[in-house]
């Protein structure tokens, strides 16, 4: 009998999976003007790894088989050496239902395959092996959108005591990773992700009047965190 192999995955929002496998990026943008993205990862350790790639919706209950994106990764499944890399590439299959006046969003997947374990004599042991998942944001731009840098500055807060209501009237994704009057002391405890043309309300540590000044830090296409200064309406 053949030894049953338990998976658990561990999903992270971050550029390396278990210190082993390290991806270049913590964002990945499509522009709609390229045929394709690359994504290279690397294997730091001293094994070989096997590692996957997919992208998907942020849906919960999709599987690798009921999943569907216009995009194509190749290759899906890569063997990396030890100390060894591989360049992932991404194209744009199909553009057809996808909005060209605002981004569209997908999660970008990269999944450590453990090696299978053989024990001499345990054939028939069952074994738990750890699968470790990581998962960038993968954002397509279609051409003609403006300015990503100045966006956050068009972002537009409307106070009502600890309620903040942000609006987001551009075409961009924007992820404020901080709200504070000062800069430095944050007034939310998780970052929140606008979507393009987009409302949404936060509650705040302590009330903003109108007139008052809000600062966001936001996500830049580089990963930067960067500070832009608004007045509450």
């Amino acid at each position: 009998m053949k030894a049953i192999v338990l998976f658990f995955c561990f999903v992270f929002s971050a550029s390396s999976l278990a210190n082993n496998i390290i991806v270049n990026g913590t964002r990945f943008i499509y522009p709609g003007n390229e045929k394709e993205i690359t994504v290279q990862l690397n294997n730091t350790a001293d094994r070989p790894a096997v590692a996957q790639a997919l992208l998907d919706t942020g849906d919960a209950s999709e599987t690798p088989d009921t999943i569907k994106t216009p995009f194509q990764i190749t290759p899906p499944i890569s063997r990396l050496d030890a100390k060894g890399g591989q360049t992932l590439r991404i194209k744009l299959m199909d553009k057809n239902g996808i909005p060209q006046d605002k981004e569209s969003l997908w999660w970008l997947n990269i999944l450590d395959i453990p090696p299978t374990v053989k024990t001499a004599g345990k054939e028939d042991q069952n074994f738990l092996q750890l699968a470790i998942r990581s998962r960038f944001k993968f954002i397509y731009r279609p051409v003609g959108l403006g300015s990503r840098e100045l966006a956050p500055e068009q972002l537009v807060v409307n106070a009502n005591g600890n309620n903040l209501t942000i609006n987001n009237p551009t075409p961009f994704f924007i992820t404020i990773t901080k709200i504070s009057t000062d800069g430095k002391n944050g007034l939310t405890d998780k970052a929140v992700m606008l979507a393009p043309k987009s409302q949404t309300s936060v509650v705040l540590k302590k009330a903003i009047r109108a007139g008052e000044s809000v600062v966001l830090n936001n996500i830049n296409d580089y990963g930067a965190d960067i500070a832009v200064k608004t007045t509450a309406k």
